[in-house]
């Protein structure tokens, strides 16, 4: 049983829960708008008395106090939406998440429409199409992942087969569309519909993960097979994924790239100058003399005017068609467009380039978001270190 504190009346207590090692840990215990909900504080005291303990737990006690009082005022303040925030008790989560899939549409963002419209099916499936932002909480997000992690789809078989089959979820199917679901909480959370995304205070390890050595990349020798391999079809899909090889570049800003974004130096070397669509930032990128090769003859073509303006609009299209290409090249590997940006990370790093500088050509916020690259160089070279037999 959690410890209650003297509090002045309000919709925000201080409460101190019981810990193992005869301490406590503060937490608040809200509640506003019809909704109650916790909020751990990461403030813990001591069980000691000795007086450095005293002195400890009189500090902790003080922002405890203080981060109860600050809580309270956003509350009263309206700082939380007290409007937005009673729609927990009766907007539908789902109809949420629609609103959200329509936006990704409306702005091409076609991977995220995609990932969030198999969410919605899947939630449904799971548990109906009607929940509230409320009913949303820890144990209905486990349960999801439960769901996640014991269903299955249907898979068609091969042309002349009878029937069908079923095949588990694959891990980065699952980890795509919980990264969907927590997205939304977040964002409602910003919105003040929700105090706080319940996904948050589950365990990292339950949450489903793709195996991170398994993205799929090309090795030099297989983006050779590609470049040797006849392909005259009257569109630039390989031209385009040769290019985002030796790029890096999302299909979303290879689509939209135009000649006006090439800038030539005074040295003669290229650089594109543009706004990534994903993120909304600048980027400025050489691009090297392998890429230049694969850029279409421009001719006559004004500024405005698309690099590969023969593209499929839908990476769902290209795809299609650069899998044709890769079955011709002889490369048995789930290659998509995106395998072109894996790619062109994984060959810069082998070849000596730092890490700091490859997460800035491909445009990452965070170093850490390009340190899987890096684990997969390190352990191809462990694997070509072991190659060499027992003397």
């Amino acid at each position: 049983m959690a410890k209650k504190t003297e509090n002045d009346k309000g919709p925000v207590q201080l409460r101190f829960k019981p810990l193992k090692n005869g301490g406590q840990s503060a937490y608040l215990d809200i509640y506003f708008g019809g909704v109650r909900s916790y909020e751990f504080l990461k403030i813990y005291l001591r069980p000691g008395n000795s007086k450095e303990d005293k002195k400890y737990n009189k500090e902790q006690l003080e922002l405890a106090k203080r981060a109860r009082v600050d809580r309270m005022q956003q509350l009263l303040n309206g700082q939380l939406g007290l409007k937005d925030y009673r729609r927990a008790g009766k907007d539908n989560f789902i109809v949420y998440l629609e609103q959200m899939a329509d936006t990704y549409e409306k702005n091409g963002q076609t991977a995220c429409c995609t990932h969030m419209r198999s969410a919605i099916r899947r939630l449904i499936a799971y548990k109906g199409n009607y929940v509230t932002f409320n009913g949303v909480d820890r144990e209905y997000l486990l349960g999801f992942i439960d769901y996640l992690n014991h269903d299955q789809y249907d898979f068609d078989k091969k042309k002349g087969d009878k029937g069908h089959e079923t095949r588990p979820f694959s891990g980065v199917y699952k980890e795509a569309l919980l990264a969907r679901v927590m997205v939304a909480l977040n964002k409602a959370e910003r919105e003040g519909i929700i105090i706080k995304n319940p996904g948050r205070e589950i365990d990292p390890k339950l949450k489903p993960r793709s195996e991170q050595n398994t993205r799929c990349y090309l090795t030099i020798e297989e983006v050779q097979k590609i470049i040797n391999t006849p392909y005259r079809a009257k569109n630039h899909v390989k031209e385009a994924f040769l290019f985002a090889c030796f790029t890096g570049l999302r299909y979303s800003d290879i689509f939209k790239m135009t000649w006006g974004e090439l800038k030539i130096g005074d040295d003669g070397t290229v650089q594109l100058e543009t706004r990534i669509k994903k993120t909304k930032k600048e980027l400025y990128l050489p691009i090297s003399d392998n890429a230049i090769k694969w850029l279409p003859e421009r001719k006559d073509a004004p500024d405005g005017q698309r690099v590969f303006d023969l593209l499929p609009d839908q990476p769902g299209n290209a795809d299609a068609r650069l899998h044709t290409l890769i079955r011709h090249a002889g490369i048995n590997k789930p290659v998509s467009f995106h395998v072109g940006r894996h790619t062109f990370a994984t060959l810069t790093l082998t070849y000596g380039a730092d890490l700091h500088t490859v997460s800035k050509l491909l445009g990452h916020s965070n170093v850490r978001t390009t340190q899987i690259y890096a684990e997969i160089v390190a352990a191809n070279k462990r694997k070509a270190v072991n190659l060499i037999p027992e003397l």
